[in-house]
């Protein structure tokens, strides 16, 4: 099994309260609410398990999830933080988690995380 293979079951097979909790532990609830487009409260009640996400929300942080899981692996929390928020010359000059916040297709996000070899 891959290593990719490996992070797309654990993407899609956590529970989305552990993913929240994580992210929100990983990123602080700012950054992380930000990136998903709801308010910090309602993070937190998605991470404690007193609510439930809808569709939107719930892709949203799974995206996110995915993205910072690589950066996480691959640098130190640091350069996660600050490469989610800096603007970044392969997505027209815009912000990774501006882009995953306005729900769009994660895929450039995650190329543009990805390492070039």
């Amino acid at each position: 099994m891959t290593y990719e293979n490996n992070l797309a079951g654990r993407i899609e097979g956590d529970r989305i309260d552990q993913v929240a909790e994580w992210l929100e532990a990983t990123l602080g609830p700012r950054l992380t609410a930000f990136s998903v487009h709801i308010p910090p409260l309602r993070l937190g009640r998605i991470a404690h398990g007193d609510e439930q996400p809808g569709a939107e929300v719930e892709r949203r942080l799974r995206n996110l999830y995915a993205v910072v899981r690589l950066l996480t692996q691959r640098d130190s929390l640091g350069p996660a933080q600050d490469w989610l928020m800096q603007p970044n010359p392969e997505l027209h000059h815009r912000a990774p988690a501006e882009l995953l916040r306005e729900g769009e297709s994660p895929e450039p996000v995650w190329f543009a995380a990805a390492p070039t070899f």
